[in-house]
């Protein structure tokens, strides 16, 4: 008797798939440091603009500071990626850990504003050598069939880490003040790192990992930039137009983040709990749609999970400002969450399978490159918007520009019949 076909995108499927990831034996070690920098992450960022209007900011000002952070990324991350494809992946991503462990323990030890900036960009440089290398370690270790799988596995993490610790965030700053979410999440940093460091093994060696497919791109020079593209990846345009249309859906995500917590505070009353609240819920939904989104898309294809998530998330940016209270806001922003989940695990699963193995490291960094500039963009006019016409006006332009990004990439990107290894 022949066994019963797998269930394609029930339950089922998506149990199959999950075992299917789980062998891959570093992705899980990697998962877990993953998840244990993001509960960190989660404690602190939703206190990070209340943190600074402590010391007088004004939301000009927070969306400065939230920019710097992607503005040393948007610097750093093609030199990680650069550097991730001649010395290794582990290096790169243990050092940027640690790195991360100091910068966020002198966050809470700050007593000015300047301060603040300054600890913000060096999150920024720790953040550009650890995820778009991490990024590319998954590429490495994990078969194309599966990338988004494992996509989805690994933005899971962040999901997860992102629903637990705003919470435990906001309860800790509310018992403890809000310099203390800092401290634990320092040391959350280098339990990560210590993972990282004593359980990870290289993916990617120098010198010896050289594939058929780089060998035929050709070479080029990074200052002509389409001519570089092309000797970093086959398909070039399709890798252009993904990285344009992130850029613009980035942008408008980077207007909405910094503003949310300040509306939800000065508009609508919430407390700092009931915003913690507010981020664990986005981050529960990403929990739950992250790990299928990834797996429906390497069935149904990369770009259909894009763009029908990246619209749902651009419109429902533009309806937080039909919110009334508590439960208004919970409801449209755990819709526009939904649809970041169904988008997001694909987009690096296609970045990645773009790219030859050796050629990983710099593909991502340019790619990220494209998304920091867009944080770094939209962090800083959110702010600008929000001071010149009102607190509500960010999320419409988050509306607008997710859109825009949305139709540029159902115009650009054409999903090719053969992704690489």
């Amino acid at each position: 008797m022949k066994d019963a076909p797998k269930e394609s995108y029930g339950f089922r499927g998506i149990l199959d798939d999950f075992l299917v990831v789980i062998k891959y034996k570093q992705l899980l070690i990697l998962s877990f440091a993953i998840l244990v920098s993001m509960i960190g992450f989660g404690l602190i960022m939703p206190f990070l603009p209340i943190y600074a209007q402590m010391y007088g900011a004004t939301d000009t000002q927070v969306g400065l500071m939230m920019g710097i952070f992607a503005v040393v990324r948007l610097a750093t991350s093609p030199i990680g990626g650069w550097l991730a494809d001649k010395i290794g992946r582990k290096p790169l991503m243990v050092f940027g850990m640690f790195l991360y462990t100091v910068v966020m323990y002198l966050f809470g030890t700050a007593t000015t504003l300047p301060e603040l900036f300054l600890y913000r960009g060096g999150q920024g440089a720790a953040s550009g050598l650890v995820w778009p290398v991490a990024m590319a370690y998954v590429g490495d270790i994990v078969k194309e069939k599966d990338r988004g799988k494992a996509m989805g596995l690994y933005t899971l993490m962040f999901a997860t880490g992102s629903a637990i610790g705003p919470m435990m965030g906001g309860l800790i700053s509310t018992r403890y003040g809000l310099a203390m979410p800092f401290f634990i999440t320092s040391l959350m940093a280098l339990l990560s790192g210590l993972t990282l460091l004593f359980g990870l093994k290289e993916s990617f060696i120098p010198g010896e990992q050289v594939d058929k497919i780089s060998k035929k791109l050709p070479k080029a020079s990074f200052l002509r930039p389409y001519q570089y593209l092309k000797s970093i990846t086959p398909y070039p345009q399709t890798f252009l137009g993904i990285s344009v249309g992130s850029f613009t859906l980035y942008f408008g995500l980077a207007a909405l983040f910094p503003m949310l917590p300040i509306y939800g505070m000065g508009v609508l009353g919430l407390s700092s709990f009931e915003i913690g609240i507010l981020f664990t819920v986005m981050g529960v939904v990403q929990m739950v749609f992250m790990f299928p989104s990834g797996c429906i898309a390497d069935r149904v294809g990369h770009k259909k999970m894009i763009v029908i998530g990246a619209f749902i998330a651009a419109v429902f940016a533009g309806l937080i400002v039909l919110a009334v209270g508590f439960y208004s806001i919970i409801f449209i922003v755990a819709i526009y969450t939904m649809g970041r989940s169904i988008s997001k695990p694909s987009i690096p699963a296609l970045v990645t399978s773009l790219t030859p193995i050796s050629k990983r490291g710099r593909g991502m960094g340019i790619y990220t490159f494209f998304e920091n500039f867009a944080w770094a963009g939209g962090s800083i006019a959110s702010g600008m918007i929000s001071d010149l016409f009102g607190k509500q006006y960010p999320f419409i332009f988050a509306m607008i520009i997710g859109i825009i990004g949305t139709v540029i990439i159902i115009v650009t990107v054409v999903e090719p019949d053969r992704f690489l290894e």
